[in-house]
């Protein structure tokens, strides 16, 4: 082992000596000093067993090196040797030894205060990382030299009025008469303790606004113990003078909680370093400090309300109107607490969103991003919302993008699926403050959901997009090579004709050849158009125009549709997908099934438009076959908020679409 650390042990079994010896002493007193117990069971001795613990645990934490420290000099040996000299001082005044013993422990003490001090102001490393940190521990180190200054200045030893009361002045065999003018100036010299403190406190602030997440969150640990401990010893002295101002004032209660509330220090300090993960701690921080700065705060007006009606009434508030204050108060400050939670969240958590927030907020960043920037907005919105301390979103053919550090592997993986496609994941590393809780992982789920819609209508408008680029061209091309062309030849041929005509030899022929070809090209255009929009779905409506390209096929073919349906009619958007779905499951019918029945089958039902195109024909395996040719209509009938499937077996293939229908006329 190496010798500092076998120094930090040594240090600590002997601080864990002197605690004992220093119980035993106190119990061996009659009557039992209560508040001397009290104070050893609630404050060193858990000030060391958490040093202890947490330099067993974490040998080469510095944190845990310094509370060990720190805790045997301005507590454990200080309390051995305040028991000695309350045993021994008696009749007689103090023994010589004493003034020695007082000295050297003035010197220690300094010493583990600055041990302390350093713990608050570098935690958690322990260690300084700033040029200013680095001042303010080298400063901390001298702290035993005023101290000693004090020592030589003064004639009576400087002893602690708290810890030694009723106990007379000590003289001071290292009195220097040359340093005398000094001893007005140094007899408080340990309050200089309170300026290294709250020096220490603006380092940790300081620490906190440039730390991590979770260096954050051990600092709050710390913070929230200290103000905690803090606040409960203080509210007993508040509400004492209401309550019962002899009794209660002037007993050893009010100590007694003070010092129980010191408790929480050391249990927070070993939670910041521990960080369980069964432990929520920032939840819990937020939630304590909301109800805890809301009971100060009914307690202190309260505490104000009825000494202003007791000195009204000359005497003490009667209990019945003390009930009914304290329920006045507690429903008056309903208001308060939500404010006061939104306070600590944000101090907690910085900016937080709540599930609806959260998703909402995906909702608006998400409105109109490209691909590359999807994946993110949806890592950050998954990190700051379930307060997660890495998030990895994968959206092929993008590539993957992680918010925060990934130091680990994944606690949790979410699929982004909708309608049984899969668009990516999301794998989420641990919390920020412990494991995942089952809301965090619904958040996740929910925000992956929102994800998933996101992607699919993205790439349902590219590839309508695409579609209709492809069609486009297509009629271009169709256009250009078919009828385009016969209409150069037709005004070629017209050309001739109009020469003839001038010479006199044109003839009958001629003028029947002219309007054979402009028969020809109106054909061609109407075959074009009946791709596009058939005139007889415009005039006629759907099942005229069904039952119309029907008539034209090479097979039997039965057309089903419901009485009602012939006379209605719909938008031309929902007209004109539901006759190219039948037209499209013709077409796969004549190429592919080798059928020699086929039955379309249309109705209204439940407000939708449901059509069925289904054959005798060969079937097909659909999980194995590439349905290329119903991709464009599956995304027609997409848009639309329709669905389409295919089942097929050896027996036939059926083809069903559905489209909502809001209104018919």
């Amino acid at each position: 082992m190496p010798p500092v650390k076998r120094l930090i042990w040594t240090i600590g079994a002997t601080a864990a000596f002197s605690l004992i010896a220093a119980l035993m002493l106190t119990l061996g007193v009659r009557p039992l000093p209560w508040s001397a117990v009290l104070y050893l069971l609630t404050v060193p001795i858990p000030f060391l067993t958490a040093g202890l613990f947490l330099l067993w645990r974490h040998p080469e934490n510095r944190s845990a090196q310094l509370l060990v420290c720190g805790t045997a000099g301005a507590m454990a040996y200080a309390a051995l040797l305040e028991r000695l000299i309350h045993n021994q001082y008696g009749e007689t005044g103090a023994a010589a030894w004493m003034s020695w013993a007082l000295l050297a422990e003035a010197l220690v003490m300094m010493v583990g205060l600055g041990c302390l001090a350093r713990l608050i102001g570098l935690f958690p490393s322990g260690v300084a990382a700033t040029r200013g940190e680095e001042v303010f521990a080298a400063t901390t180190w001298l702290l035993p030299v005023p101290m000693a200054i004090g020592l030589l200045a003064n004639e009576e030893v400087l002893v602690e009025p708290v810890t030694y009361g009723g106990i007379g002045p000590f003289d001071n065999p290292l009195y220097l008469d040359a340093l005398g003018w000094l001893g007005p100036a140094t007899a408080p010299i340990r309050n200089i303790l309170g300026v290294v403190v709250l020096v220490a406190l603006g380092l940790l602030y300081r620490r906190y606004r440039r730390a991590n997440s979770d260096e954050r969150s051990q600092i709050r640990w710390v913070a929230f113990g200290s103000a905690a401990a803090l606040g409960i010893g203080i509210v007993p002295f508040i509400i004492a003078p209401v309550v019962d101002p002899y009794s209660l004032l002037h007993g050893q209660l009010l100590l007694s909680i003070g010092a129980l509330a010191l408790l929480l220090i050391p249990v927070t300090v070993v939670l910041a370093i521990e960080q369980p993960d069964w432990l929520d701690s920032d939840r819990l921080i937020s939630k304590s400090f909301t109800y805890g700065a809301l009971s100060i705060g009914i307690f202190i007006i309260y505490a104000v309300i009825a000494a202003a009606l007791g000195v009204a009434a000359g005497a003490r508030l009667p209990l019945e109107i003390a009930i009914v204050v304290t329920a006045v108060l507690a429903f008056a400050f309903q208001p308060a607490r939500a404010r006061l939670q939104r306070i600590a969240d944000r101090w907690v958590f910085g900016d937080r969103p709540s599930p609806i927030e959260a998703v909402a907020e995906l909702d608006r960043t998400m409105d109109g991003p490209d691909a590359s920037l999807l994946g993110e907005r949806l890592a950050d919105t998954v990190r700051r919302a379930a307060r997660l301390r890495w998030v990895t979103v994968e959206l092929p053919p993008e590539p993957s993008v992680t918010v925060g550090e990934r130091s680990d592997e994944a606690a949790h993986i979410t699929r982004i699926v909708s309608g049984g496609e899969e668009f990516g994941v999301i794998s989420c590393g641990p919390g920020i403050s412990g494991g995942l809780r089952d809301r965090d992982i619904d958040l996740i789920n929910a925000l992956a959901g929102q994800a998933a819609l996101v992607v699919s209508n993205m790439r349902l408008a590219a590839r309508i997009v695409h579609a209709q680029e492809a069609e486009r061209r297509r009629l271009e091309r169709n256009i250009h090579d078919g009828a385009q062309q016969e209409l150069v030849a037709l005004v070629a041929k017209l050309g001739l004709a109009r020469a003839k005509v001038k010479t006199g030899k044109i003839d009958e022929a001629t003028l029947i050849e002219l309007q054979r070809d402009a028969g020809t090209i109106l054909k061609d255009l109407r075959e074009l158009a009946q791709g596009i929009h058939p005139s007889v779905l415009t005039d006629g409506g759907l099942v005229e125009a069904v039952e119309d390209r029907c008539s034209r096929l090479p097979v039997t073919v039965t057309v089903d549709s419901s009485p009602d349906l012939r006379s209605m009619r719909f938008e031309d958007d929902i007209e004109g997908a539901a006759y190219f779905f039948v037209t499209e499951g013709l077409a796969n019918v004549l190429k592919h099934a080798d059928a020699s029945r086929v039955r379309v089958e249309m109705a209204r039902s439940n407000g939708d438009l449901e059509l069925r195109v289904s054959d005798d024909g060969r079937g097909f395996e659909p999980s194995a076959t590439a349905l290329n040719g119903l991709a464009g209509l599956t995304d027609r009938f997409a848009a639309l908020a329709g669905s389409v499937s295919v089942t097929a077996d050896d027996r036939g293939t059926t083809l069903e679409g559905r489209i909502p229908i809001e209104a018919a006329t």
